[in-house]
């Protein structure tokens, strides 16, 4: 939920809590941002407190809680005030037994990332499906960086469900990154075919645009960027890298998509459906490339820009992208120049890694596709983490690893979060699963 009280509680009702001073719990129902109607507890002490309790809040959904006291020399209350909740504390002793079992198992010289992906927060409370859990389990992945494992945390896209409103879905974007930032760890982010807010558009305005050409951007890579630690050639791809000694770790942005508006004011792509790598981030990626001998590479995304049958993943230029870091690996000169029938995501560049002779890509990490699988495609692995977003078992878009699980909201199936260690020296890469998620996966290069 958007915890804005001027969205949360109107003025007429807060008129109507101002008679409640006599001590006791009363029943109240307040009407949250998308108009559903939240039971709370409003409980009055003697000296006339007041404090509104969600009386689901055990479960960590709905809405906010609220404080506030009463001047005896005004005769009239003060504020509102909203009051910071604490961990879960099922999960907080999950993740301390979850890290101290897995960090034997880590070492100074390798870099270690917490991640999740598919969060799809949205405004609504749900116990068995997308919601505002999807927040929670950011939330919660900063407990697992405050065991001091981590050397980054990130988040691989759909980070909303892009189902709300848009003032809304931008409200829980800032809010997610933020969640991210609050820590001194530095955060990465990929951005997800549904962060553009096209499932909302599609259903309500058909396809008429909720987010700007630059509400992303701004909401994202502004904060993203001015990390000192999170390096890039430019502000408009997406594209980003981060170095720990040897290993360096790519970023690319799966959805990169033309904003483009028709004559009658539409959308020319809807971004959830679009998945593709333009010509911009592909030569910043042939130059970080290029500029990197030595290293030894994992590359993050959204999407899978291959399937395990080695045919293509995204709708634009997946398949080149792989063919790129393959000419990498095997220190080819070169041109890409693969067939499009569509200008908008043409490409034609020239690239020369045959200089980059100790330098290779181990591996392409990514989501999207709410399941875990690991395939290998002409020596590039790829990995694919579960959707840290809550799929219950009897719902139609529920994958069948997330049935398997038969995922229950309040237990440790609600979520699905990775640890992943990067080792040059023992040329090892470990994937440690949380929640619904497989608990070791390790690849050796």
């Amino acid at each position: 939920m958007i915890n804005k009280l001027s969205n949360f509680l109107n003025k007429q009702r807060l008129n109507q809590l101002e008679h409640y001073r006599h001590p006791g719990f009363f029943k109240v129902t307040l009407t949250n941002e998308n108009g559903k109607k939240v039971p709370y507890t409003l409980a009055v002490t003697r000296q006339h407190q007041q404090l509104l309790l969600p009386r689901q809040k055990a479960d960590g959904l709905t809405g906010p809680l609220y404080f506030r006291s009463y001047s005896s020399y005004f005769k009239r209350y003060n504020s509102l005030t909203e009051l910071p909740l604490g961990a879960r504390q099922f999960v907080k002793a999950y993740l301390q037994t979850f890290a101290e079992q897995i960090n034997p198992k880590l070492t100074p010289a390798s870099l270690t990332l917490g991640v999740v992906t598919d969060t799809h927060d949205k405004a609504d409370a749900n116990y068995t499906y997308y919601g505002s859990n999807g927040q929670q389990h950011i939330e919660e992945l900063n407990l697992l960086d405050q065991t001091g494992i981590l050397d980054f945390k990130g988040h691989l896209g759909d980070a909303i469900d892009g189902s709300d409103p848009g003032n809304i879905s931008q409200a829980h974007l800032g809010k997610i990154v933020a969640t991210l930032n609050q820590d001194k760890t530095p955060f990465f982010m990929a951005k997800g075919n549904h962060d553009e807010n096209d499932k909302y558009d599609e259903k309500f305005f058909h396809n008429y645009p909720s987010f700007q050409a630059n509400t992303y951007g701004n909401l994202v890579y502004k904060k993203l960027l001015a990390q000192p630690q999170i390096k890039q050639l430019s502000y408009e791809t997406g594209l980003s890298y981060f170095d720990k000694g040897q290993i360096r770790v790519i970023v690319l942005n799966t959805s990169d998509v033309p904003y483009l508006i028709t004559a009658n004011g539409l959308k020319k792509y809807d971004v959830k459906l679009t998945l593709a790598i333009r010509q911009q981030q592909i030569a910043e990626l042939i130059t970080v490339l290029q500029q990197s001998a030595g290293k030894q590479i994992v590359v993050l995304g959204h999407a899978n820009l291959l399937k395990a049958d080695g045919s293509e993943g995204l709708q634009f230029n997946g398949h080149a992208v792989h063919e790129l870091l393959v000419a990498f690996n095997r220190h080819l000169k070169g041109r890409l120049c693969p067939k499009s029938t569509n200008p908008d995501f043409s490409v034609d560049l020239p690239f020369d890694f045959s200089q980059q002779q100790s330098g290779q890509v181990w591996s392409y990490i990514c989501g999207h596709l709410h399941t875990e699988n690991n395939y290998c495609v002409d020596g590039i692995q790829y990995v694919l983490l579960n959707c840290s977003a809550l799929m219950g078992p009897k719902h139609q878009l529920t994958t069948k690893y997330n049935r398997a699980w038969n995922r229950q909201q309040g237990t440790i199936t609600e979520f699905a979060g990775y640890v992943i260690d990067i080792n040059a020296q023992s040329r090892q890469l470990q994937v440690f699963g949380y929640g619904a998620a497989s608990p070791e996966r390790v690849f050796q290069f």
